[in-house]
């Protein structure tokens, strides 16, 4: 019963049942005919963000004074007949399919209605209609405003991921210097993917409820995890092919276990870049592998080594594209 309830978004039904009481019985103090309609576009224009009921809304406005002009158009030379309200909903149809405003095409439509149902069109049906518009619209804005707070939930996510990346980082070290790969699965990425979709959710989410501050932060945070889990997984791959335990093994695994330990949303990755640069040139002047065997395990590792850089500089790439801003707010720098 609780699945099914998170599942109906209990804040969503109750801005949407708030909502249109609300603007039905505003429209109707109002004196307005068709006073429910206003509900119904309260209804509408209650969006997942407020940018989103924000854009919306504009686009609608947009919208109904090319459908009353085109109302306008059609009943004048055609009259009150079906056939003008079908010339009317071909022409309002084309407009909104190529100006991509197909969301204020059934809104507008049913106001359109309203004029056809009383057989006029005048100063006080067109006001009629804009009050309307304006009342639902109105509402459906105030009543989206009250949006919870998503950085804590964000803050506790980020936990859980950035904990998920310690756990296979420090997995791989291990599995690093064992021969047998038998029961190394890959089971642990499907989570973590999981876990990353939904924090990319809140983020954006986040992002588009921030109407006055820049919450790109947390949006461009996930992409940068999200990249690196890919990188893990070539790591996996390269790791679980392994037959042997060569003496380079040895360092890669510290490397990995220093990479776990520190592994944080404000490291920027540049003490770990240096320590790996400096295995790497020692490993170019390391003597050539004797067999065929050492070479194929050897060029493993040199693989496991060189997507560990990718993933270092990931993050670097990321902490160097912060602003001054997001350093202070974010990292407290």
């Amino acid at each position: 019963m609780s699945a099914v309830f998170s599942r109906l978004a209990p804040l969503r039904v109750a801005k949407y049942a708030l909502g249109g009481l609300l603007a039905s019985v505003f429209a109707a103090l109002l004196g307005l005919s068709y006073s429910t309609s206003a509900g119904v576009i309260a209804i509408l224009s209650i969006q997942t963000t407020r940018k989103q009921t924000l854009t919306l809304v504009v686009r609608r406005f947009a919208a109904f004074f090319v459908a009353m002009a085109l109302a306008f158009c059609c009943f004048s030379v055609l009259g009150y007949h079906l056939i003008a309200f079908g010339l009317f909903l071909l022409l309002f149809a084309a407009f909104c399919q190529w100006f991509g405003l197909q969301e204020a095409l059934v809104m507008n439509t049913v106001l359109v209605l309203h004029l056809y149902a009383e057989r006029t069109i005048n100063l006080f049906w067109l006001r009629n209609e804009l009050l309307l518009l304006l009342i639902g619209a109105g509402i459906g804005i105030l009543v989206n405003l009250y949006m919870p707070g998503a950085a804590k939930t964000i803050r506790q996510s980020q936990a859980q991921v950035e904990q998920a990346f310690r756990d296979i980082l420090q997995r791989m070290a291990d599995r690093l210097l064992t021969r047998s790969k038998q029961d190394y699965t890959d089971t642990c990425f499907a989570p973590l993917e999981q876990q990353l979709e939904g924090l990319a959710r809140k983020a954006r989410e986040n992002q588009g409820n921030a109407l006055l501050s820049d919450q790109w932060y947390f949006v461009n945070y996930v992409t940068m995890r999200q990249r690196q889990l890919t990188v893990l997984r070539r790591i996996y791959d390269n790791i679980h092919r392994l037959d042997q335990v060569p003496e380079q093994a040895l360092s890669i695994a510290a490397l990995l276990e220093d990479i776990s330990r520190s592994f944080h949303e404000h490291n920027n990755a540049s003490a770990l870049l240096q320590q790996l640069h400096g295995m790497q040139t020692a490993m170019r002047d390391e003597p050539l592998p004797q067999s065929r065997a050492e070479f194929e395990n050897r060029a493993l590792l040199y693989r496991v080594l060189y997507d560990l850089e990718d993933f270092l500089q990931l993050k670097a790439d990321f902490a160097a594209a912060l602003t001054d801003q997001e350093r202070s707010r974010f990292w407290g720098d």
